[in-house]
This record gives structure tokens, sequence and C-alpha cells, in this order.
């Protein structure tokens, strides 16, 4: 409420009271209900162009896709990939036109404009490769990729929200997995490794806090090692992984006491057990058993899990790790799984 129009208010209360036509209660009532019109009205408008901001950037996109439809034989190669990279481009503008203050609309409102933008790159990047460069598949997969890669790396730098960080870890286990599958005998088992490493690394390094947002890199980078474990589980050392993968997850998630953590461990571990155990024991009580002997741990984890976040002392909680040592935890991942994957596909 502006410093004037307040004062006069409590000018006018004041009168009132004085001469009793309402009480102090009555008065302070009213002043406090005032005061969060006020707010919620100074609330308004920045909601309203969060709105606007949604609609606009959706009506970007649709406008572009229905101008592919109507008339994408029609306005030739360059045409297409001029309306795939300007309405990008349009919404990375808009993104960067948001103003740069810490308020949760502008931050939402920049997160969904640029990670639009990013879709829309890796399409044109992918149409430039498949009809200009006329590249395999393969290739245009890896070129694809690793240019979305380094653009949404640049603007998670620069705005470090969970949807600029799900767009710059997925790209980065696209572009893993490409390089993977170029070489001489690049299976599945083989990118799946490789994307495996990149959930690693990135988990330690949201544990070591170089990643800012820890429970979005918790789950994304746990997602991304139980994506990655699944095509592994085929080969022997595949299904040792998946399902150690899987239980570190459940161990780290009640460790940590974080219950997101715990959800993405027992996922896993409801894919990768009945995989795995049916693949070397199929038609036997080894696979229902083992679910349930998962399920209660699990469910022991779980309530161990709150009731520790309930009644422990937030001073006792493990907090954020070395950051040195998840660096270089990271880096020994990265290089391990590099050689590993190399030593698999030559």
């Amino acid at each position: 409420m502006p410093g004037g129009d307040r004062s006069e208010l409590h000018d006018a209360l004041e009168r009132w009271v004085a001469r009793g036509l309402i009480s102090p209660e009555q008065a302070e009532r009213i002043l406090a209900d005032e005061q969060g019109s006020i707010e919620r009205r100074a609330r308004r408008g920045p909601l309203v162009a969060e709105a606007l901001g949604y609609v606009g950037g959706v009506l970007i996109l649709v406008g572009a896709v229905a101008v592919a439809e109507r008339y994408w034989s029609d306005i030739g190669l360059g045409g297409r990939l001029g309306v795939t990279f300007g309405a990008a481009g349009l919404l990375l503008v808009t993104g960067l036109c948001v103003p740069a203050r810490r308020v949760d609309v502008a931050r939402r409102l920049r997160s969904v404009c640029w990670l639009l933008s990013a879709v829309l790159l890796a399409a044109g990047l992918g149409r430039l490769g498949t009809e200009v460069l006329e590249l395999d598949g393969d290739t245009v997969a890896l070129l694809t990729s690793g240019v979305t890669a380094a653009y949404t790396a640049v603007l998670w730098w620069r705005h470090r929200t969970v949807l600029q960080q799900a767009a710059l870890l997925v790209a980065l286990t696209a572009t893993a997995a490409a390089a993977a599958a170029h070489l001489p005998h690049g299976a599945d088992h083989v990118t799946g490794l490789a994307v495996w490493g990149v959930g690693a690394g990135w988990l330690l390094l949201g544990w070591g806090g170089v990643i800012t947002a820890r429970t979005g890199a918790y789950v994304l980078g746990g997602s991304a090692t139980v994506l990655g474990g699944l095509p592994t589980v085929e080969a022997g050392w595949g299904a040792a992984l998946a399902i150690g993968s899987a239980l570190v997850l459940v161990a780290a998630g009640a460790w940590l006491r974080d219950l997101l953590l715990l959800a993405v461990g027992s996922i896993a571990t409801l894919l990768t057990v009945p995989s795995v155990l049916g693949q070397y024991f199929p038609d036997t009580l080894t696979v229902p058993l083992a679910l349930v002997g998962c399920g209660v741990l699990l469910v022991a984890g779980a309530v161990h899990t709150s009731y520790r976040r309930r009644l422990g002392p937030p001073s006792t909680r493990p907090g954020v790790g070395n950051r040195a040592a998840a660096i270089g935890a990271a880096a020994t991942v990265a290089v391990a799984v590099t050689v590993a994957v190399l030593a698999l596909a030559w």
C-alpha cells in the first residue's frame, strides 16, 4: 500500500474510533483487510503476465506447427528451417526480455520459454542434418544432441532452474548415447552404460552442491542411471550394475533422508529386479518372493526415512557433500565409464 494512502486511511480510522463509530478492533481488521487487498492486487499483475507469457509461448509453438502442416511442402526447405529456428529464437528473446529479478513468476516464465526454445532448436537441427546435410540417423542424433547440449548448458548457466537442468541432462544423455552408438560395436548395453555414467556423475555433482538444485539433481540423475542401467541387464555385468544402482539409490535416499531420491530408488528396484530375476531364474518362485522381500524392505526404508525426517534435529541431517570430492568422484566415473564403453564397443 502506498505510504500516502495508508496514512490517510489510518487517520480516517482514528477519527472514526474517536467518534465511537467503530471499535479499535474493527479499525485494525479494516486496516489489515485493506493491506491484504493491496497485496493481492500487486501480485495479480505478475500472475497475469505469467499467464500471458505461457499463452504466447504456446501460440508461437502452435502457429509454427500450423504453418508447417499447411504450407510445409510449399515454403521450401529454407522456409521450413526458418520457421523452426525463428520460433526458437523468438522464444529465446522472449525469455531474455523477462525481468531478471528473483521472482518466482518471472523465473517460471523464462524457464518455460527457454525449454520450448531448446525443443524447437533440436527439431530444426534434426531437419537440417537429415534434409540438408543428408547424414545418417546416428550422426543426425549426435549433431542434434551435441549442439542442443551446448545451447542448454548456456541457458542453464544463465538461469539455473529445474527445467533448464532437465533440458541439459536430457541433451547430455542423448549425446552420450549417440556417441556410443557410433562405435564399431555400439550395442544397446554400451549406449545404456554411457547414459548410466552421465546420470551417476550428475548425482554426484548434485550431492556436492555443484548443481545447486539438489532435489532436481537427485531425481534427474537417478532417473538417468535407472534408464541407462535397464538396457545393460542382458549382459552379465549389466545385471549387477542395474541392481547395484537401485540399491545405492535406495540407501542414499535413506541416508540423506530424501523421500524423492528414495522414490527413484524404489522405482529402479521395481523395474530392474523382476527383469534380472526373470532372465536368470525363469519359471520359479524366486521372482515373486524376491518382489515381496524388496517391497517389505522399501516400505521399511520409507517409514524409517520419514520418521527420521520428522524427529531428527536439522543439525544432524546430512548436508551438502564436499564440493571437491564430488567433482573428483564425478570425473572418476566419467573416465571409468568412457574406458569401459570403448573397451566394450571397439
